[in-house]
């Protein structure tokens, strides 16, 4: 009798099992007990897959013998494949190849020109390997196929030869964002078309080299010279009332000399018909170069002729110039040392470092500090209940303000904290979002033939839009260094003295250029933090026999005392009978 309870009690269990694992492969669910749910899908990517109409095919080239960093991004790569291929119920497949499984040289080089004309870089590592130097050409990136139509994805985006933890940390944690963004664009080959505004002054073509490429990457990108000319930023079509905009965003970046009436006239009317600004101004014009040349310099108001609309809009540009305690550092020359120049590192007070609270706005919320330079301060104004008015960006606690005219010079890094604790001037908005309907700046101030002129088309209200201001035009400028064969560009965010980028002005802009274009999914993604959590050398070092002891000795402990819990059990069971 016990012998078949014994044998019915282990059969329910084995059919309890092979159930259980059926449902498990029909029913895609798991737990992810991360703090930061690395392994949880944004809702936008979720909506996403389940979209998919069509197959979707993924070529990743990470594949083959390399180090173990990019073997974890090989297998996080492959994890999140795996969960995209569940949740789109299959159409999304895969495969990993390796472009040197075949050892011929030549059919190397034809698959190495293949994948470079496809689009995809290559990464040059160096790494020991039981105390030899080793080279290797890896392929980080893949090609996503759908509808006839493929795109190059760029998995790790650094030409480090020897790339820290923390690069491949950030590759993983961007996969979600670069496969999913990849996929939304193939599946919406019609993409919304951006314009950096010319001929005010604005940053260059270079200057904004960096922002330009990664906003190509999702948009249509070009740039415009205004001119008076009515036709540049809309057109009119027949027997259409109103008229269509030509460009869904557009971008005024530190522009430092006048708008004439006529291009302020069509840049309002722009607005009115639903049109997107980001606004990139600087207040207060000064310049770093002659700073460095002269050790001071002076910082005038920057008159553009944009204060009087900016305000109708709702928000006021202060003529001001915020110095913060929380800063970026500079490099001046402290004196000789021997035959050189000795060069010291002092607090920067002109470059505040923003660092978004933990309830920022989406555009701004889990980015590193954002660096800006000579910026200025705004304040929403109006009273207009039609638009919704929140501030992006804020100086520290201990910032202050210094009204024009300002003397810019290098004797500022000689103050201390003392300085800002006394009388500061805390959270100054820097950069502010508006939402809502907008009411013309030339509402009252244009003549009635031409309100009334059919082809202008004027309105006097906007459609609902945005606009985001922010008072620094150097958030959007990437560095440019002398190179060999000509200026280069340095990557947004780059730090000079560091050598690596460390503020997140990149994502920052790309974040508010998403939200204004109504692609809330894309900041979803991107703004996903996932923290790398390393372990520390010193305890490593002061506890690793103790450790290697609880690893090896507990386990069998473990499995001593339950066996001999097993055994007295059976013991005085069979004993007793």
């Amino acid at each position: 009798m016990t012998k078949r309870n014994d044998i019915l009690q282990f059969s329910i269990s084995l059919l309890i099992l092979v159930v259980g694992f059926f449902i498990c492969q029909l029913v895609f669910t798991k737990f992810d007990l991360t703090e930061e749910k690395r392994h949880t899908l944004t809702e936008a990517t979720t909506e996403l897959l389940d979209s998919i109409d069509n197959q979707i095919l993924v070529r990743c080239y990470l594949h083959g013998d390399f180090p173990a960093k990019f073997k974890r991004l090989e297998k996080a790569i492959k994890e999140r494949l795996d969960e995209f291929h569940d949740l789109s119920g299959g159409m999304v497949e895969y495969e990993f190849i390796d472009p040197y499984a075949i050892e011929d040289r030549k059919t190397q080089g034809e698959i190495e020109t293949a994948l470079y004309e496809q689009g995809l870089e290559f990464t040059r590592l160096a790494y020991e390997e039981n105390g030899v130097k080793k080279f290797k050409t890896i392929w980080p990136g893949a090609i996503i196929s759908y509808n006839g139509k493929e795109l190059p994805v760029q998995l790790f985006k650094s030409n480090s030869p020897e790339p820290t933890d923390a690069m491949v940390n950030g590759s993983i944690n961007n996969l979600e964002f670069e496969l999913g963004s990849k996929m939304r664009q193939l599946m919406n080959p019609k993409r919304k078309s951006i314009a950096f505004i010319e001929g005010h002054g604005e940053l260059s073509e270079l200057e904004t080299l960096d922002i330009g490429n990664y906003l190509a990457e999702s948009y249509e990108v070009s740039r415009v010279r205004i001119d008076e000319q009515i036709g540049s930023l809309s057109e009119k079509l027949e027997r259409v009332k109103h008229r269509s905009n030509l460009y869904d965003l557009i971008i005024i970046a530190k522009p430092d000399s006048m708008f004439s009436d006529k291009d302020k006239v069509i840049i309002d009317q722009y607005i009115m018909n639903g049109g997107k600004v980001l606004w990139l101004i600087d207040p207060i014009l000064t310049d770093l170069d002659s700073l460095r040349v002269r050790q001071g310099t002076m910082g005038v108001t920057n008159e553009m002729g944009l204060y009087d609309m900016l305000f109708d809009y709702g928000v006021r540009l202060n003529r001001d110039m915020v110095i913060d305690y929380q800063c970026a550092p500079i490099a001046f020359d402290a004196g000789p040392m021997g035959n050189q120049r000795n060069m010291e590192m002092f607090n920067w007070y002109f470059s505040p470092v923003v660092l978004a609270p933990d309830d920022a706005h989406p555009i701004a919320a889990n980015l590193d500090p954002i660096v800006m330079q000579f910026t200025s301060s705004l304040e929403a104004v109006g009273d207009n209940p039609a638009i919704t008015k929140s501030v992006l960006l804020s100086s520290s606690e201990l910032s202050k303000q210094l009204k024009a005219p300002i003397r810019v010079n290098s004797g500022v890094v000689q103050l201390g904290i003392d300085y800002f604790q006394a009388n500061p001037n805390p959270n100054l908005p820097l950069a502010m979002l508006l939402e809502g309907s907008f009411t013309s700046n030339f509402q009252f101030r244009l003549p009635d033939a031409i309100k009334n002129d059919p082809t202008i088309a004027f309105r006097d209200v906007s459609v609902p839009t945005k606009m985001i201001v922010i008072a620094d035009g150097d958030i959007a400028r990437n560095g440019i260094i002398d190179g060999g064969e000509g200026p280069i560009p340095v990557p947004l965010g780059y730090d000079r003295y560091l050598g690596n980028v460390v503020y997140d002005n990149r994502e920052f802009l790309l974040n508010a250029v998403n939200y204004l274009m109504d692609d809330k999914a894309l900041i979803s993604m991107r703004s996903r933090s996932i923290v790398l959590r390393k372990l520390s050398e010193e305890k490593i070092l002061q506890e690793r026999s103790r450790w290697q002891i609880i690893n090896v000795a507990l386990p069998l402990f473990v499995l001593i005392v339950f066996g001999l819990i097993q055994f007295t059990i059976r013991k005085r069971k069979y004993t007793s009978v």
